[in-house]
């Protein structure tokens, strides 16, 4: 507690030497507003910045954003990607918005992820996402950043051209969207995009499958070949208002009739499968009934999704759900108090949560997740988690966390180190990300950050620790050993 007390007000006296002064007056009116208010999860979407203005929870597993691109433009006649530019899928300069995928990496220089995209519809079926350039040729939408809200758990934005208020909030494992239609709406329709994704957009999907269970559930899976390159997102969906009408294309195939060329597999089929699956459901609704759809992950299986489904947000309204994750927010933010100008506080909560996101949990309520070896494991006594990138975080990332957040940090280094018992390699991660090794950068920092942890005291199992450590710094592949 000493050496945290110490470096936090070596922190602080550096921060303030570099601001200009504020009178006394100033800083007790100032301080009355809470940290939750002060972050603005727009810092950091222009440019290079490569973070997400969407709603997650504290290390969530789902980060449910909106994408304004990600997808091929043609350049000269020629299409060149994205992966760059949308490490997050957001940018704030974009004029348009592709839909609303559930997860996304976050200060990161590498792209991947986007899974599972939502997209609202009134009129025309259009089942291909459009361009930039001409975004009335698919479900792709504008949109002004004065209808755009945001803040830790919760985003909002009013859809130009369809008019639809889209709402979104999320607990650890569910992304929970409420879209309120226009009156004059023609039809109430929800895009489900399962080819959609951040990195290698047209290669991107191995397989993808979708069941109907009934008309409010939906389960089903998609394996993608990204950065990882064997992504499993399980997922179960729940609508609040039955489906009436349904329907799906796939972009690679042309429709198959049955045996006798005339079974209609793409209308009203509850079993869908297919690389390239793009798929519709229509509702009824009265306007300004908002449509509420509950879209659970997992890495395990679609069980393991609904298992999250149901634990974590059940019958629980939007409200509620939204509520329950600002007062995480709030839990966590006030980890730290600090003084200082508006605009000051706004700066160093802001990047305060910023280092809550990733790394992210990854494994469903009952602690089962998908390890590097491709197997099912148990956590036992901790939270598995991924999204390590390591050659950024072991120098300040983790240190801090170590600090301020001790039982998360620990339970990463566990997470590392189940990660290096199931590593045919036997070394702790490089870049880990979903179950997969990304190999991104030279060095073997997951070194450090182990060797600091218990520096720091965390509870762990010393030789297992040194065995790690000593397998990892002396593995013959690294260069330059």
């Amino acid at each position: 507690m000493q050496n945290l007390k110490y470096f936090l007000s070596l922190v602080f006296l550096i921060f303030f030497a570099l601001t200009p002064s504020v009178s006394a007056k100033d800083v007790r009116v100032q301080t009355q507003v809470p940290p939750l208010e002060l972050v603005n999860p727009f810092i950091g979407t222009s440019g290079m910045g490569h973070t997400f203005p969407g709603a997650c929870a504290p290390f969530g597993a789902v980060q449910l954003s909106p994408d304004t691109d990600t997808i091929p433009h043609n350049v000269d006649g020629q299409y060149q990607p994205q992966t760059y530019d949308y490490c997050a899928g957001y940018r704030y300069d974009d004029p348009t918005i592709v839909g609303f995928s559930h997860t996304h990496l976050s200060g990161t220089g590498h792209s991947d992820l986007g899974d599972l995209l939502i997209m609202p519809q009134t009129g025309a079926l259009l089942l291909n996402p459009g361009t930039r350039d001409n975004p009335d040729a698919g479900y792709r939408q504008r949109y002004s950043h004065e209808t755009e809200q945001a803040r830790p758990g919760y985003y909002e934005v009013t859809l130009a051209d369809n008019g639809v208020r889209v709402q979104l909030t999320a607990s650890s494992r569910v992304g929970v969207h409420c879209y309120t239609f226009p009156k004059d709406a023609e039809v109430q329709r929800l895009v489900l995009d399962l080819t959609h994704g951040i990195y290698n957009y047209d290669s991107k999907v191995l397989w993808s499958s979708l069941r109907v269970e009934n008309d409010t559930l939906l389960t089903g899976y998609r394996i993608t070949q990204g950065w990882a390159r064997a992504n499993y997102t399980y997922f179960a969906i729940t609508f609040s208002r039955p489906i009436k009408n349904y329907g799906y294309r796939d972009r690679r195939r042309e429709p198959y009739m049955g045996f006798w060329g005339k079974l209609d597999l793409q209308h009203n089929f509850p079993d869908i499968g297919g690389r390239s699956v793009v798929a519709y459901f229509e509702f009824d609704g009265v306007a300004d009934e908002g449509l509420v759809a509950k879209v659970a992950l997992s890495a395990v299986s679609a069980e393991g999704a609904l298992k999250n489904l149901r634990t974590e947000v059940g019958g629980k309204s939007f409200d509620q759900v939204c509520a329950e994750t600002k007062a995480a927010w709030e839990r966590e933010l006030s980890t730290i108090q600090v003084e200082g100008t508006d605009d000051q506080r706004a700066m160093f909560y802001t990047s305060l949560y910023h280092t809550m996101i990733n790394p992210s949990v990854y494994s469903d309520v009952d602690g089962r997740y998908r390890g590097v070896d491709g197997a099912i494991h148990e956590s036992e006594g901790f939270q598995n988690y991924t999204v390590f990138s390591l050659w950024d975080t072991y120098r300040a990332l983790h240190p801090l966390l170590g600090l301020i957040k001790p039982d998360r940090n620990t339970d990463m280094v566990r997470s590392m180190l189940a990660h290096q018992q199931q590593s045919v390699n036997h070394i702790l991660p490089v870049w880990s990300l979903m179950g997969n090794e990304g190999w991104c950068m030279t060095g073997y920092h997951g070194v450090s950050v182990v060797a600091d942890a218990v520096v720091k005291g965390a509870p762990l199992e010393r030789r297992a620790v040194l065995d790690a450590l000593k397998t990892t710094a002396t593995w013959s592949r690294f260069p330059g050993l």
